[in-house]
């Protein structure tokens, strides 16, 4: 596997990806271990056990509406918001920005190879005010209007996995006559200087995660990687 050692490799492999003038374009995602699967947080252990997840999303949509920031049209959207606060759906993270992924990569578990991974959908969620459509066969491409502010700074996009079966599995695009999963290693020993070349791009913490806990922790990351 290709390893990127450098942050204008980036750079290069977004301009070397096949055109994406078809359906919705190339999906970018970071694992800061290498050896992590594609599976939704609510496929993984211990999440699976106990009661289905279908209960436990309507139980945390009822009790959503004490908060603020619950503006959605319908429950994927509802299901966007719940991901990016940390409740385990059947969504999976993805971004429009390869150096988005990147920091993702590179900004945790420092003493562990990463893996930036490019995936092309073939098909998509389109919905009005309705829940996803029940014909879905695959994990599919969802690109969600800004329904939070973390979604808008992350470039943030998705797959949705309806059931645990759908997987993101590489496949030839005709159209486009190309593969649709692109995979790449960021060894350890590099993770530091790619995030340093990415904070020189604005692309940390403090503007991925435009609230305070962002500002926290892009303050916490400075110090953390002072010890390498």
């Amino acid at each position: 596997m290709i390893k990127i050692v450098q942050a204008s490799y980036l750079l290069k492999i977004a301009e070397d990806l096949p055109s994406d003038d078809y359906v919705g374009g190339w999906f970018y995602r970071g694992q800061s271990n290498k050896d992590w699967g594609l599976e939704p947080k609510a496929f993984r252990s211990p999440y699976l056990e106990g009661d289905g997840f279908d209960f436990k999303f309507k139980m945390w949509l009822k009790h959503s509406h004490n908060y603020s920031g619950m503006d959605y049209s319908n429950e994927i959207e509802a299901m966007a918001i719940a991901q990016h606060h940390g409740f385990a759906t059947k969504l999976l993270d993805w971004t429009s920005n390869i150096l988005i992924a990147a920091f993702f990569a590179c900004s945790d578990n420092f003493e562990s190879d990463a893996k930036i991974i490019a995936y092309f959908p073939t098909q998509y969620i389109y919905l009005d005010d309705e829940m996803a459509p029940v014909e879905i066969e695959n994990a599919v491409g969802f690109q969600p209007k800004a329904v939070a502010a973390r979604l808008k700074s992350q470039s943030g996009c998705f797959t949705y996995h309806k059931e645990e079966a759908f997987k993101i599995e590489n496949k030839y695009f005709g159209p486009g006559q190309h593969d649709t999963l692109y995979e790449w290693i960021i060894p350890r020993e590099h993770k530091i200087e790619i995030l340093k070349t990415l904070d020189r791009l604005s692309i940390n913490y403090r503007t991925l995660f435009p609230d305070l806990d962002g500002l926290s922790k892009h303050f916490c990351l400075q110090d953390e990687i002072r010890q390498y």
